[in-house]
């Protein structure tokens, strides 16, 4: 989170109004009125740290709104993927959000959401509110978003009224972005966090989309334990200068976990395979065709990773909005932390600076206030985080 300047022209939302931002004067006073000029929010800055306002009273704002008092904290939030005011009470209660509006294309019909799991078909009616469905297992997925006005990246979330099942019922509102080739539709709480991620394609089928993101997450080079090269590729697998066909297991469009490795050497058969920070760990299995559930053996096999980068290198590549639900908290951390290792961030803890040091690839920085994350890696983080938060 980085403190930045409000401007003249940008627009917040407080559920009801937007305030443009009509003047900054001088002494730092930001003062914004809703369309028609009748409601007023006025902000003075506070003292020397950017971003941080007092709410002032002004000509049409003899009272205060929000359930506030005059002279109340107002912080003004910007990140990479949303930008926001919070107008704080006391005990440092969040009061009201007012996330700041920007222009954006409306939602054309029919363009194709990934959620990491289902892909979503966008219907938008006259009135402007989307609605977004997909099937699963022969049940529809659907939840409608509405513009917080036309032609802007602000959406309020909400149920569909044919009381289809909505994975998105908590979100207090949705924010579209368009930066760095990405096209995402963003979703947060009621304390701001980025907690999923929508991304636009042009795929319809799902479980191919599934199945990508989660080789990703397993491809790479390794060695065995016998000190062997072991690459594992998309659809094959190269051991002693062969290559072998692998296919991952699905069930219902969904992927297992599991991966099929034929009557092969080293391995053979069905095993699960579980990304850890050091490599993967391929566990044989038993389960029978058709169904998702299996038995895990005690027969396991660690690859250590060989590639002439991070293990995690996939969170600057694809956005990680499936799969991470299936990795504990301890790897989740290195995952996210790596994130920021592969730009050289130096770290503090002792734990992550005494793994990361290890790495042929880690090559710290001079200045940590140098790196510079894309807006893909930054969402990662966010979506690493709300995995680690899940219970």
């Amino acid at each position: 989170m980085q403190a930045q300047s409000i401007r003249e022209g940008d627009r917040f939302y407080d559920g009801f109004a937007v305030y443009t931002v009509r003047e900054i004067r001088p002494g730092n006073i930001i003062y914004m009125t809703d369309v028609l000029g009748d409601e007023e929010l006025t902000l003075e800055q506070w003292g020397d740290t950017p971003g941080v306002y007092r709410l002032r009273p002004s000509r049409n704002a003899e009272e205060p709104k929000y359930g506030a008092e005059f002279g109340c904290r107002v912080n003004y939030v910007s990140q990479a993927d949303n930008q926001y005011l919070e107008v704080i009470g006391d005990n440092d209660i969040v009061l009201k959000v007012l996330p700041l509006v920007q222009p954006m294309d409306n939602i054309a019909a029919g363009s194709l959401w990934y959620s990491g799991s289902l892909v979503y078909d966008a219907t938008p009616s006259e009135d402007g509110i989307i609605r977004m469905t997909a099937m699963a297992e022969g049940e529809e997925h659907a939840f409608l978003i509405t513009p917080a006005m036309g032609g802007t990246d602000l959406f309020e979330v909400s149920d569909d009224p044919d009381g289809a099942m909505n994975a998105y019922e908590y979100a207090a509102y949705a924010r579209r972005i368009r930066q760095d080739g990405l096209d995402v539709i963003c979703f947060y709480d009621k304390q701001n966090r980025l907690t999923d991620v929508m991304q636009a394609t042009h795929v319809q089928d799902a479980q191919a989309l599934n199945v990508k993101q989660w080789m990703a997450l397993l491809c790479g080079n390794y060695k065995t334990e016998g000190g062997a090269d072991f690459e594992i590729a998309d659809t094959w697998f190269a051991y002693k200068g062969y290559d072998y066909p692998l296919e991952p297991v699905t069930f219902n469009g969904m992927v297992t976990g599991v991966l099929d490795f034929g009557n092969t050497e080293p391995f053979s058969g069905r095993l699960e395979a579980v990304p850890t920070r050091e490599g993967l760990l391929l566990t044989e299995v038993k389960m029978n065709d058709g169904e998702p559930w299996f038995e895990r053996t005690v027969s396991s096999y660690a690859l250590k990773w060989a590639g002439n980068q991070s293990r995690f290198a996939f969170a600057g590549d694809i956005l990680l909005n499936g799969m991470l639900h299936r990795y504990d908290k301890s790897l989740l951390r290195v995952m996210r932390n790596a994130i920021l290792a592969a730009h050289g961030y130096v770290f503090r803890s002792k734990d992550l600076k005494s793994y990361f040091e290890a790495q042929p690839w880690y090559h710290p920085a001079a200045n940590n206030a140098d790196i510079q994350l894309s807006l893909l890696e930054q969402l990662n983080i966010a979506l690493i985080q709300a995995a680690e938060r899940a219970e």
